[in-house]
């Protein structure tokens, strides 16, 4: 084995969502307090996006297109879509943060590497859980969800997808994977967010959904309106030291017209189409202190168990949804022990997918539901001395729906054979993946979303 030196890299990864955010696009917040500037929530520092969120706020929209909107013309606009279109595909993009260890995820139990260069993280042949098509691979032993959906045929496996000539960075890699373009410097418009400009629906913000505590670049337009809703029965309006529901008809009315300032205008615009959504919500919110209804499997109780549960409850209310974002809020950067803390990762995500598939099952949505598993990159090859492993290349994608074409979907190209810098070579490029849902699921011209694609497809779609 060549030497190398392992690629921590981790530095980047606590400010890459972050400045990807500032980056992407101009957002507007819709806090209750944006009217009128309340003293005491200047005084007080004002509040994070996370506290927004958390304390009932509930939304922000993608700017590009409020000054059009209007209550009744969003309302109207969402209604509409899903009317023309009420067996329309919808997209869920779920992102492993943080570089998932597909090596480990999905065990090759033939290629007589594996257990040489994991000798501290290799998971035991005996100890996987076989697929039912081929002895080549296992899954981890906590991924019982996965194995179960895998056998029922609802999901496609790539084994190695990246970019080529990979820099292992979390930073580059994950803007090039939510723009959609490798090397793609200066670009500001997400791939799903371009897919939205594509479809050409500019009044419904409840198309596209980050189902997250902020908004996701991925979702990023040029023209059409997007959401950021975590919890359909936390979204509401919060002022500081007011109780109550009783400010909302003098907001209302406040937002009426026009006005002459720019600045004004926009607030007003912003505000309508926030109250827009709130009704627009409101229908599906449970009473105070009472759970949803129970699903056909539980959920995990874990944070993304409970976002996957709350995007179950949007999608079967109609809402006209195209495209969801979900995040596995960045744990997946296993640079050591990585054993314990991967294992439940992968437990919870099989069990998140399972619950989900069989919920949207139940409200009459399988036939319409993609949803894509991937992550900025894989993990090396080799184990390292912390008993974790560094940033790799090719990483473990998972295509999951009733329409998904089940099996191992491209070429492993295996570990006696890796690339120059002893990573997993990579046979798959992402904007093929990309190319292939576009037009095999989304009914979109790859072209008009990835520029200079060429026409290489995948089998991952019956």
């Amino acid at each position: 084995m060549a030497d190398h030196v392992h690629h921590n890299g981790c530095h980047d990864h606590a400010t890459t969502r972050g400045a990807l955010f500032n980056r992407a696009a101009d957002i507007v917040p819709i806090p209750a307090d944006a009217m009128d500037g309340l003293q005491d929530f200047a005084d007080g520092g004002g509040l994070n996006r996370r506290d927004l969120l958390e304390r009932g706020v509930g939304l922000w929209v993608g700017a590009s297109m409020l000054g059009g909107l209007t209550t009744r013309s969003m309302l109207e606009a969402a209604a509409a879509q899903a009317a023309d279109d009420p067996n329309g595909p919808i997209f869920v993009s779920l992102y492993l943060d943080g570089g998932n260890d597909g090596l480990n995820t999905l065990v090759p139990l033939k290629d007589p590497k594996y257990p040489v260069l994991r000798s501290r993280v290799g998971i035991d042949r005996a100890a996987t859980l076989p697929l039912h098509d081929t002895d080549e691979f296992g899954w981890h032993p906590n991924a019982t969800g996965l194995q179960r959906l895998y056998d029922a045929g609802k999901v496609a496996v790539l084994p190695a997808v990246d970019y080529a000539q990979p820099d292992l960075s979390h930073f580059n890699s994950y803007r090039y994977w939510w723009t959609g373009i490798p090397g793609g410097e200066g670009v500001r418009t997400g791939w799903l967010g371009r897919t939205l400009d594509a479809m050409g629906g500019f009044g419904n913000p409840l198309q596209g959904v980050s189902v997250s505590w902020s908004f996701d670049p991925i979702l990023t337009a040029k023209r059409a309106p997007t959401a950021t809703v975590y919890n359909p029965d936390d979204f509401d309006f919060w002022i500081p030291g007011v109780w109550g529901d009783g400010y909302e008809a003098p907001y209302r009315n406040l937002i009426k017209g026009r006005h002459k300032s720019k600045a004004v205008s926009a607030v007003r615009a912003g505000y309508r189409t926030t109250f827009g959504v709130k009704d627009r919500l409101d229908p599906i919110k449970t009473p105070g202190g009472t759970e949803p209804p129970p699903t056909p499997e539980p959920y995990p109780d874990s944070p993304l168990g409970n976002s996957m549960k709350n995007l179950g409850r949007m999608l079967g209310a109609g809402l006209g949804i195209r495209v969801a974002a979900l995040s596995s809020e960045g744990r997946f950067d296993t640079h050591d022990s990585q054993s314990s803390e991967h294992g439940r990762l992968i437990g919870d995500l099989g069990d998140c997918l399972s619950a989900f598939q069989a919920d949207i099952e139940s409200r009459g949505l399988a036939d319409r539901v993609v949803t894509l598993v991937w992550s900025e990159f894989g993990r090396r090859p080799e184990d390292n001395e912390s008993a974790g492993t560094d940033h790799g290349a090719g990483g473990l994608c998972l295509v999951v729906g009733n329409t998904a074409n089940g099996g191992i979907r491209s070429e492993f190209p295996g570990l006696t054979n890796l690339d120059r810098e002893d990573n997993l070579k990579v046979t798959t490029q992402f904007p093929h993946l990309y190319a292939t849902i576009l037009e095999g699921h989304m009914g979109v011209d790859a072209g008009r979303v990835l520029p200079r694609i060429n026409n290489h497809r995948l089998p991952i779609f019956r």
